[in-house]
């Protein structure tokens, strides 16, 4: 595997999904990266401020810990993650 975990992850934190599509993992990425921005455009409507911050951060963190996971997998060759490939 010729992917660089901090690239991966510094992808992830600069927008949600992107991490994802990086690693090869396409269509959840662009899942992600759909929801990332609904949840930032739509949710704040919805929701009060502070909350809707927590939200946002909330969905942001978790792409980050699943992007570090999914590299984990792919790192040591489990191919669980195939479901989500291109």
């Amino acid at each position: 595997m010729a992917k660089s975990l901090a690239i991966t992850i510094l992808l992830a934190v600069l927008v949600s999904g992107v991490g994802h599509i990086y690693l090869g993992v396409i269509k959840r990425g662009i899942i992600i990266l759909i929801v990332g921005i609904a949840i930032w455009i739509i949710v704040p409507w919805f929701v009060p401020f502070p909350l809707s911050w927590v939200i946002g951060a909330g969905y942001w963190i978790w792409q980050i810990v699943d992007v570090y996971m999914l590299y984990k997998k792919m790192k040591f060759g489990q191919t669980q993650t195939t479901d989500f490939r291109k």
